[in-house]
């Protein structure tokens, strides 16, 4: 279950991976939120630098963020730390929990996995029964590695209206990311899901699942049996 290619990619341009997703409010949080949920423990499977986190805290007794990237994790704790968080330097296999969580989630992280349905089986093993598995994972129909012009015509195409949201400086920041040589590189090494693939896989082990379109990605919501069982 460990990760592909270069599991350390995003160590190398971490601050500015955070500044740009904070350029994008709502894009990591607003269909996982949408779910309206609440409870007593929530796990980040590939928190980042902790923007998610931060907003399961306000609905959480205790958030657990976990990511690989032990700068972003840095970062998370510097800027988003909250009484009720906790965030870890771990690999997704080396994380062990023998209380479980109401919420497992895990946001455009399980691409990276060199065995995706082990990573999926292993997110199931940590949700407690009438818990819930949400994750989101960017898939492709047209081909497994999108090129560099799917990443960087767009960037160039929305920069006037991104002006216009983000005002210049920060518009041109995210252009000269989308165009960055380490970003690239690391986009440039994703391998992912088609739509039907991810459905099959995601619907293979976790029986009933709800999925959503988001478009660059897809979602899904699964609440494990109160008995612990599978859902047939």
């Amino acid at each position: 279950m460990t990760q592909i290619a270069d599991p350390q990619s995003f160590d190398r341009f971490a601050l500015d991976y955070d500044r740009f997703v904070s350029l994008l409010p709502g894009q990591n949080t607003a269909w996982l939120l949408g779910l309206g949920l609440k409870g007593k423990r929530a796990l980040d499977a590939g928190c980042g630098a902790g923007h998610a986190v931060e907003a399961l805290a306000d609905r959480f007794e205790e958030v657990v963020g976990l990511d690989l990237s032990a700068p972003l994790i840095e970062i998370a704790r510097a800027k988003r730390a909250r009484p009720n968080v906790r965030y870890v330097v771990e690999d997704l296999s080396g994380l062990k929990d023998d209380d479980g969580f109401d919420l497992v989630y895990s946001h455009t992280m399980l691409h990276h996995l060199e065995d995706y349905r082990a990573g999926l089986e292993h997110l199931k093993s940590l949700v407690r029964p009438g818990g819930t598995v949400a994750l989101i994972d960017n898939v492709c129909d047209l081909y497994p590695t999108p090129p560099r012009k799917a990443y960087t015509w767009p960037a160039l195409w929305s920069f006037p209206s991104e002006i216009r949201r983000v005002g210049l400086r920060d518009a041109w920041f995210q252009l000269r990311f989308w165009h960055s040589r380490p970003w690239l590189a690391h986009l440039l090494s994703d391998h992912y899901l088609s739509r039907e693939q991810f459905r099959e896989l995601y619907g293979s082990v976790f029986p009933g699942a709800r999925f959503d379109d988001l478009g660059f990605a897809l979602a899904m919501a699964w609440t494990a049996p109160p008995s612990g069982g599978d859902v047939q």
